[in-house]
């Protein structure tokens, strides 16, 4: 059967139909658009504004065991044993990596290593078994070629497509982190960027998932911190606290981390953030 034609007059009747729908739609996208254009400026705010607000210990403690016991690509339910260095940090700067990723960096070092008690040192030349390598890689191919060379055969990281930056780490068997890789897939400056370079540095030292349940958070997907913030580094200092051991499950962290937590909350409230270092 052909397709009829809508007549003259049955336009008529729907021209009013027609008008309530094109302004409903207007509307909507309007109202989207609103949405999304506030959700950004809430977002920049918490981001910049916020970044030392203290969030409460139960807070501290849930995000503790999402960020360093899952991984963002599966459920939750699967829970990975602590990962993390000691002593010595080898870094090594692949010379495709910008001039500013070093500066940025750099000027995170001193309070990562107060936090962590960790010491970074140069390291002379790329160490898929020894150092903590910092790599750009801008295209698919690149970023697979960059994992290829770190990881051992038959390993693999997955969802590259859709990874802007992304870490990964090789441990021993007590859980030790013996080598890292972070990749950065963004050349230019900008807020994203700048969030990336800190949140893979700070992930190849131990953390998995961005899970964070405070905001702002290096650790979480909706907001963008270009520092770290106050909550982040409660948690970084309680990974890196002697009671908690490489290679420890979610149910031996859970019987420590609340006190680890409550020593350095109160210590924050009462001295400010000093209270976090460990040197």
């Amino acid at each position: 059967m052909g397709m009829r034609w809508i007549t003259p007059e049955a336009a008529r009747r729907l021209a009013p139909f027609r008008r309530r729908y094109v302004t409903f739609a207007a509307a909507f996208m309007g109202t989207a658009f609103v949405f999304l254009l506030s959700l950004a400026i809430y977002e920049r705010y918490v981001s910049v504004y916020r970044l030392n607000v203290l969030a409460d210990e139960a807070t501290l403690i849930k995000s503790f065991a999402l960020v360093m016991h899952t991984v963002d690509d599966e459920d939750t339910r699967s829970r990975y044993r602590i990962r993390k260095w000691s002593g010595t940090v080898p870094i090594y700067f692949d010379p495709s990596v910008p001039e500013w990723h070093r500066r940025m960096l750099a000027a995170q070092l001193p309070l990562v290593s107060r936090l962590t008690g960790l010491d970074f040192v140069p390291a002379a030349a790329y160490d898929a078994d020894g150092a903590l390598n910092v790599v750009l890689a801008t295209s698919l191919a690149a970023k697979e070629a960059a994992a290829r060379r770190f990881l051992k055969p038959g390993k693999t990281v997955r969802d590259l497509e859709d990874a802007l930056c992304f870490a990964v780490s090789q441990e021993d068997e007590s859980g030790e982190t013996r080598s890292a890789l972070a990749v950065f897939g963004v050349e230019k400056q900008s807020t994203l960027s700048h969030t990336c370079v800190i949140e893979e540095f700070l992930q190849a030292l131990g953390p998995l998932a961005d899970r964070a349940v405070y905001s702002p958070s290096i650790f979480s997907e909706a907001t963008v911190p270009v520092e770290i913030p106050l909550n982040d580094r409660i948690l970084l200092r309680a990974l890196y606290d002697p009671a908690i051991r490489p290679g420890m499950s979610d149910e031996e962290t859970a019987k420590v981390v609340p006190g680890i937590i409550h020593r350095l909350f109160v210590g924050v409230k009462a001295r400010g953030e000093s209270a976090l270092y460990q040197r």
